[in-house]
């Protein structure tokens, strides 16, 4: 059995893990960790941060947005949780996944932009 690959949020003494999907995005996002990313709260239904470095996405299909996940958002070079339903959207990638709802009621309660650590844990 194949070992999941998972990363961990940390800000203002809070610890959000997410269990990432083994496609090349991810991999090439877990390769720029660790990463110190300020996240801003976008539209209401999602929290944002701008990647220094850009995920190449081909071969990557697009996919219907699920509450929980994390994503990529190859125009803008974003990746981001959503924390609210949203449409599919051209440019979308699917990175992985919040692993529990409490996280994810944390990570929505920040109203003013935060800042995140991510590191790999596995």
């Amino acid at each position: 059995m194949a070992q999941t690959m998972q990363i961990q949020l940390e800000f203002e003494g809070k610890y959000v893990k997410v269990e990432l999907e083994d496609n090349s995005a991810s991999r090439e996002f877990v390769a720029q960790l660790p990463l110190s990313l300020e996240f801003s709260d976008y539209v209401g239904k999602e929290k944002i941060a701008h990647l220094p470095k850009h995920l190449s996405v081909k071969n990557t299909a697009g996919y219907n947005p699920q509450i929980g996940d994390l994503f990529y958002f190859a125009p803008w070079g974003n990746i981001g949780i959503f924390y609210a339903k949203q449409p599919p959207y051209n440019g979308l990638v699917y990175l992985g996944k919040v692993l529990d709802s409490k996280s994810l009621e944390i990570l929505k309660s920040q109203k003013k932009n935060f800042k995140v650590v991510l590191r790999y844990v596995r």
